[in-house]
């Protein structure tokens, strides 16, 4: 059954949202250390049981190849390296293609930005010479540097950070039969990889490539292990949340435009909704998510528990005026209402008082930020701006 699209702020729904701070049974955590031990995993177990699905578990091998090392890259500022990761289990095989650009001269271990894209390596990088993502995984073809608008490599590396992504068609293409071609082959039988079989699903997927970038991140004695970011649009932004939920490496994390099952509120019946979500995308989710379609109130969570799995780390919410299928109010609500874990770890969050800001007017709280871009669904320079100064701000913070 099909619901209607709602994108009429008068027509949202007011339901209370429930807390993350409130067990199932009775009773609420007042600790920093009642979180972690008792209520975080009830959380992350509900999501995985009712959302995203287990990521994919280590396989038996997991080895890093260089295939190409240039210095002097993007004008003379960087060194670009890329990276053939090579999985093996139980005598199966797949790979994962890096790029990787590092600060050409840093003389100390740097801050890194780790994300998947979407149009693959050759299309986000204005070289000419970057080797292009396998056809067969992407969505569509894409040229050479279609969308390097969205990875300012040369602007980030100016900033000194070091910058690596991959292609997410390298881990599950992202199409209803591409199960069978994604990592999960590893784990399980062709009869188990058809678009029916729902338990594995593409976001853990991507999440678990994520997981691989960080620790090709760590294996450098130039990266700063401390200080590794998670960056996500759209889908890639529910992906980016749910990775960095899952492994406590990732310093903080950025979710640009995630929207429906990412950083936006379900309850908020507001732009895109489960029934649109799990009927265009079922591959993203398990199966059993389907079944909450109209009754998101239902389910024992919303995104704003997703976001607080993440504290005390910090996590910068990004939404676009003209987005309002993603619902930007209701990811800054989400936001918010995650600042009560937050304050657990003795964080103030976004503020119990704060306000849905104006346009291009961030609000960088105490770890947790938000802010609304003038313009569409996408990643743009401005966007990056404001991210790099949340991380400074927070990194200020911690020091």
């Amino acid at each position: 059954m099909a619901f209607p699209i709602n994108t009429e702020e008068a027509k949202a729904g007011q339901l209370p949202l429930p807390s993350p701070l409130d067990r199932p049974r009775g009773g609420r955590v007042g600790s920093a250390v009642e979180w972690n031990n008792i209520r975080r995993p009830e959380i992350l177990d509900d999501f995985t049981r009712l959302m995203y699905g287990a990521l994919p578990p280590r396989p038996e091998s997991v080895r890093f190849e260089l295939r190409r090392e240039l210095s002097g890259a993007l004008g003379g500022i960087a060194k670009r390296r890329e990276v053939r990761i090579h999985l093996a289990n139980d005598g199966k095989t797949h790979f994962v293609d890096v790029l990787w650009y590092l600060p050409l001269h840093a003389e100390k271990p740097v801050p890194a930005i780790a994300g998947l894209n979407f149009p693959g390596n050759h299309a986000v990088s204005t070289e000419p010479d970057v080797y292009p993502t396998e056809t067969s995984r992407l969505t569509q073809p894409a040229e050479r540097g279609a969308g390097a608008s969205r990875w300012p490599f040369s602007e980030l590396i100016r900033n000194g950070f070091s910058v690596i992504t991959a292609n997410r068609g390298d881990l599950f293409p992202d199409r209803a039969d591409g199960r069978a071609e994604s990592v999960w082959k590893l784990f399980r039988t062709p009869e188990e990889l058809t678009p029916e079989q729902r338990d594995c699903t593409a976001i853990s997927a991507w999440a678990f490539g994520c997981i691989l970038l960080l620790e090709l991140l760590e294996s450098e004695p130039l990266i700063d292990r401390k200080r590794i970011w998670l960056h996500g649009h759209s889908r890639l932004g529910k992906t980016a949340l749910w990775a960095a939920a899952n492994d406590p490496r990732f310093a903080g994390v950025v979710s640009n435009d995630s929207g429906c099952c990412g950083a936006a509120l379900s309850r908020r019946n507001f732009g895109e909704h489960i029934s649109y979500i799990t009927e265009t995308f079922p591959w993203w989710f398990r199966k059993v998510l389907d079944s909450y379609a109209g009754r998101e109130a239902e389910l024992p969570f919303d995104q704003h528990f997703l976001i607080s799995l993440i504290a005390p780390r910090p996590v910068l919410v990004a939404s676009a005026t003209e987005d309002l299928w993603a619902d930007p109010r209701g990811e800054f609500l989400a936001a918010k209402a995650a600042g009560e874990v937050y304050r657990l770890f003795g964080a103030a969050g976004l503020g119990e008082e704060a306000e849905f800001p104006p346009p291009d007017r961030p609000l960088y709280g105490d770890g947790v930020g938000y802010y609304l871009r003038t313009g569409k669904h996408d990643v743009t320079l401005a966007d990056w701006q404001f991210v790099l100064q949340f991380i400074e701000k927070s990194t200020n913070c911690s020091n």
